[in-house]
């Protein structure tokens, strides 16, 4: 994925190209104003308004809808791996209650309820304490052609990763859902339900067998992620999403 720094270096080593030609797309893509007006906004902490600036764009093929994209998610995934979650709500512990049972019951994988509110042990629950949890409900979209893995929350982009290559996935294209979210400590299996879960490298398994992996290791067909990438898109979508596949 190119850089800004390497985009505004080629627009300066072109302009005189471009002062010429500037309705030739083929030599350099025009980019809009609201880039940098979004870029401005965002160094005021105005995050919202340059997301709101830059949503016409967001599903634009090309070097202006992939940086548009960058920015808006550099405002959104922050808010939705905190407890600013646009969907976070409080829940109060009832009789009975585990992490488990209130995990499944909320829609909040067992790990984020943990991770929200700070729990070291699943147990340990008091009646009438307050959880803050999210209804995880976002779905994936895998554009093989644009190399990029995007979270949804409706018409709202969450987050945008850049896909380091695939094998076989373009078979696969189309619907399919989230199967299971996979988790592997020092080359041991974690599963998601287990208290090292939330420290485990994370890896994705939708039901058409296509895996999001690492950079190294991982079975075909497969996308590979940065590891850092797939730890945080793994908090960031639940069992059971709607996955499109884009060949």
């Amino acid at each position: 994925m190119k850089s800004t720094s390497l985009i505004l270096s080629a627009a300066a080593l072109f302009s005189a190209v471009a002062a010429t030609a500037a309705d030739n797309y083929s030599l350099w893509p025009r980019r809009p104003a609201e880039l940098q007006q979004a870029r401005s906004l965002m160094a005021e902490k105005k995050g919202a308004e340059a997301a709101h600036l830059l949503s016409p764009f967001l599903k634009d093929a090309g070097i202006a809808g992939r940086e548009a994209r960058q920015l808006v998610a550099a405002v959104n995934t922050p808010r939705y791996l905190t407890r600013q979650h646009p969907a976070a709500f409080v829940y109060t512990v009832q009789s009975g209650d585990t992490v488990q049972k209130i995990a499944k019951a909320q829609q909040c994988p067992a790990d984020i309820v943990m991770l929200l509110n700070g729990l070291v042990e699943p147990g340990g629950l008091r009646i009438g304490q307050k959880l803050v949890l999210t209804r995880m409900t976002c779905r994936l979209l895998i554009d093989l052609k644009q190399r990029e893995v995007s979270v949804w929350d409706g018409d709202t982009l969450v987050a945008d990763y850049a896909v380091l290559a695939e094998e076989g996935a373009a078979k696969v294209a189309g619907e399919t859902t989230l199967a299971a979210r996979e988790g592997s400590l020092e080359g041991t299996s974690i599963p998601a339900h287990s208290t090292q879960f939330t420290v485990a490298d994370h890896a994705l398994r939708l039901e058409n067998g296509l895996h999001l992996s690492p950079e190294k290791g991982g079975a075909a067909p497969c996308i590979r992620l940065n590891q850092r990438d797939l730890n945080e898109l793994t908090q960031l979508v639940a069992v059971g999403a709607n996955v499109t596949i884009i060949p």
